[in-house]
């Protein structure tokens, strides 16, 4: 009874802070999985000109990843909102906890 009593706390006290835990999660993919993005736009841009390789990969970082943020982080939310309300403090925990072993198995940590 007790743990089921702090797992309910927990909860509540997580609800307000659910979109900066899917901001959070959302950054955290796109570190872990940045060199692959940037692996994709540098074969892209591969037989590119210099200046215009080097244009494309300021942009991709400037305005690529706010956009992959800012769209995603919504999805991400509404995913965590799905969840009942008793099981999101572990869904929660189960996805950094997911994070880190998906960081570490690509030498992050």
């Amino acid at each position: 009874m007790i743990i089921l009593d702090l797992n309910a706390r927990f909860a509540h006290f997580l609800q307000p802070h659910l979109h900066e835990i899917a901001l959070a999660i959302v950054a955290t993919c796109l570190v872990i999985y940045g060199d692959k993005v940037n692996g994709v736009l540098k074969r892209a841009t591969s037989s590119w000109v210099f200046i215009a390789r080097v244009v494309a990969f300021i942009l991709m970082c400037t305005f690529g990843y706010g956009l992959l943020t800012l769209w995603s982080q919504p999805l991400v939310y509404w995913l965590i909102s799905q969840v009942d309300y008793l099981y999101r403090p572990l869904f929660i925990v189960g996805c950094f906890c997911l994070l880190g072993i998906l960081a570490e198995r690509k030498r992050n940590l």
